[in-house]
This record gives structure tokens, sequence and C-alpha cells, in this order.
């Protein structure tokens, strides 16, 4: 892998397809947009510095955003370590977010989609993942992809019920 050698064009081009993604999604878990820039510059970094001993055994995808939730997790147990116990005692900063039995749903969710993702057919996958972790619009997908606006709907379509379908459980 061209990554592994040291090629900074491999790290780069990782880079430019996951970041906004990994943004979104660590701000999702964090709340704090500064908290979530700096958390996805850690996993980089670490993808950066540790590139000779990686071994990915499923995706880059999965294993960016897996590491993601990791830091973010860690960030939001630090966090709840450091409360003033001011504000422990008032319930401020509290949320159900931060029980160690949602955390533990949060993983096990986030353990379902990445599954359900890595298991659909490769341009549903990515048309999803522009859409959702990039924030591209239908017609921006569709031109990159060089499908109709149409494709990209369907394939939305498909990639969305799928998740449903996995998802069921945890939903009302």
């Amino acid at each position: 892998m061209r990554l592994r050698e040291g090629d900074l064009a491999a790290f780069e081009s990782l880079f430019h397809r996951y970041h906004p993604g990994m943004c979104s999604y660590a701000e999702s878990l964090t709340h704090k947009c500064e908290v979530a820039e700096e958390i996805v510059q850690d996993v980089f970094y670490n993808v950066w510095k540790n590139r000779k001993e990686f071994r990915i055994t499923s995706s880059w995808q999965s294993y960016l955003y897996r590491a993601v939730f990791n830091n973010s997790m860690m960030y939001l147990r630090k966090m709840k370590r450091e409360m003033p116990l001011d504000e422990v005692k008032t319930g401020h900063l509290l949320s159900d977010r931060e029980d160690p039995s949602s955390e533990y749903d949060l993983q096990e969710i986030n353990g379902i989609i990445i599954k359900t993702l890595e298991e659909m057919p490769e341009r549903t996958r990515m048309i999803f993942s522009m859409n959702r972790f990039e924030g591209m619009k239908y017609k921006e997908i569709a031109r990159k992809l060089s499908v109709s606006v149409k494709t990209v709907e369907a394939n939305m379509g498909k990639a969305l019920k799928t998740l449903r379908s996995s998802l069921e459980q945890y939903t009302s």
C-alpha cells in the first residue's frame, strides 16, 4: 500500500476524502466544532505516524469513523470526570449520551451502521457517504459520478431503507 510506504499524495487523498464527514460525525458526538476538528486531526496524525504498522482489515472509512467515535467517547468521558462538582449536583452538562448504558448503545449502533455500510454495494455506499458524510447535494454527486440525479435518489433510498432495517430494534 502506498500510504505504508510514505506516499504523501495517498495520505492527502485519504484526508481530503474523509475529513469533512469525519468532522461532522465528531461534532455530532461532542457538540463542539473545535473539539471535533481536534479529534479528527489527531486521528489523521496517528494514521500518518503509525502508517508502517497499519493493517486495515475492513475499509479505511470504517477504520477512520471507528477511530473518531472512540476518540470522541474518550473526550466525553474525560469531560465528565473533570466536570465541576456543582454542575454535577445541579445536573448541568449531564446528558443521556454520557450515560454508560447510552454510550454502549451508541457504540453498538455505530458498529451496526459501519457493518451495514460495508455490506452495501460500492456505488450505493459511495453515494450515501458523499451525501451524508461529505455534505454533497444529489446534483453534485450525480455530476461527479456521471450518473443521473434519479440514480443518486434511488441509491440513497436503498441505503436509507437498508440502514432503517438494520437499526429497526433501536427505533420506536
